[in-house]
Order: structure tokens, then sequence, then C-alpha cells
């Protein structure tokens, strides 16, 4: 093999493995309660009473998951949160 064919093929083989190893989008706990929880969040709910209004449907998260879920919603104004 010449010194172009090996670098051709090594480029093909590092192109292949990088389309092998994409991350996959998790679906969040918290998808299912979506609405309620942007109800809730404009309805004037802190953080803590996003996370105990979910530990009443037996979902433990921590607040800043919360956060985080919140803030990744296009529907909400980012100036509300925290």
């Amino acid at each position: 093999m010449d010194n172009a064919t090996v670098v051709a093929e090594l480029a093909a083989i590092k192109a292949q493995r990088k389309t092998m190893q994409r991350t996959r989008f998790r679906k969040s706990r918290l998808l299912p309660y979506r609405a309620e929880l942007v109800a809730l969040k404009q309805g004037g709910a802190s953080l803590r009473d996003l996370v105990q209004w979910l530990k009443n449907r037996r979902i433990k998260v921590a607040h800043t998951t919360v956060l985080r879920y919140l803030q990744s919603l296009p529907e909400l104004d980012h100036a509300q949160l925290p």
C-alpha cells in the first residue's frame, strides 16, 4: 500500500467511527410533565415547589435538574428563572 491509500483508508475509517459515536438524545423524565411545570412556574412556583410537586408524583429529581430543564424550554421567559 502506498502512503496516499493508507491516508485515504484511515480517513474513511475515522469518518465511519465518528458517525457511529454520535450521542443519542435521552428522553427526560420531566417531559410528560412539561405543560404542568411551565404552568406552575409561570404561576409563581419556586424550583423547590416544583421539586416537591414532582416528588408527590414519585419523580425524584434535584432542583438543578428542574432548572436546567426549564432553561431548555422556549416557552418560558428566561428572565423569570433564577
